[in-house]
């Protein structure tokens, strides 16, 4: 849920307001006393291994899980879409038990691990969508990292960038322009994590692995660097999967999957270039320079720049 939906439930039904109000207490009372009284979390080695992922929506996030859950030999816990500063099980629990009654295998399962029974897992996957950086790499997780999840062998931080081009054409197409980000715009969020994949900032600490997603899609041997990173034995399995987490291609749904290298991934902007709503996007020039640096030109663009940039 984002933002605006959840202000306008919390104005629109009072009952809802409480119910954020009474969670937010209890969780917080919650994590007081396993800190008091299950002081033996930080004993006990818990993953062997924990990848965490983030990267604005519609950038090949769920595509790039996928694969990565698919070169993984044995079965990776992927916790989708969390939300920051707060504790992964926890948070999918209780949307789980608000939204999805129906599910009780899961809600049992995430309620086992919010009362301190952690699983061994061989690998822990979770990620966040359109939040700020110093949100997700935060000082408050970290100190609640081992409470939260329990002590991992070996952390990796991943970032997910996509060309401003494909990616703002995607984002319109599904109507989701719009971040989490209570103070930043689309265009400042992805010249951050830009600036993060250039290694301008370092908010990524654990074996910090940055994934170009147009060279993903594209370049195998590329793919293989990046299984090498994340010290994963390359098959390549799952290239050609569709997640269907976020509903699939946000122009192609789920029909291709299986074919997924049929998508026209990196050719969406042609389909927006007449809409002035697209085109106003590219009006801030840092935002074009950072693309070249990352991406270089995408023949055709240029027609979308302000001012003539030597190429």
């Amino acid at each position: 849920m984002n933002s605006g939906n959840l202000i306008s439930k919390v104005i629109n039904q009072p009952g809802f307001a409480w119910h954020i109000l009474t969670q937010k207490i209890n969780n917080e009372a919650e994590d007081l006393f396993r800190t008091l009284f299950q002081k033996d979390y930080w004993l006990k080695t818990i993953n062997q291994k924990e990848i965490r992922v983030t990267g604005m929506r519609r950038t090949g996030n769920h595509a790039i899980i996928s694969w990565i859950q698919a070169q993984q030999p044995e079965k990776t816990w992927h916790l989708n879409n969390v939300k920051v500063n707060e504790n992964p099980y926890r948070y999918k629990y209780q949307n789980l038990s608000y939204y999805f009654p129906q599910h009780q295998w899961s809600i049992n399962n995430f309620k086992q691990q919010v009362k301190g029974e952690l699983t061994p897992k061989d690998c822990l996957l979770y990620s966040y969508e359109d939040y700020e950086l110093e949100q997700v790499f935060s000082h408050l997780f970290e100190s609640k990292h081992d409470l939260y999840l329990g002590k991992t062998n070996k952390r990796y931080d991943v970032l997910i960038i996509r060309d401003p081009f494909n990616l703002f054409a995607s984002r319109i197409k599904n109507n989701f322009l719009a971040t989490k980000s209570k103070t930043k715009t689309p265009i400042d969020l992805w010249i951050d994590y830009a600036k993060e994949f250039l290694n301008e900032t370092n908010y990524l600490q654990h074996n910090k692995v940055c994934i170009n997603y147009n060279l993903w899609v594209k370049n195998k041997d590329y793919r293989q660097k990046i299984a090498k990173q994340l010290d994963m034995n390359f098959t390549d399995a799952g290239i050609d999967n569709v997640s269907g987490c976020g509903g699939g291609s946000s122009f192609d749904g789920l029909k291709l999957d299986g074919k997924a290298n049929q998508m026209d991934v990196n050719n969406r902007w042609k389909q927006f270039i007449d809409r002035e709503e697209y085109r106003q996007l590219f009006s801030n020039e840092k935002l074009l320079e950072y693309s070249l640096q990352i991406f270089g030109h995408i023949p055709g663009t240029e027609v979308l720049f302000p001012t003539k940039i030597n190429f």
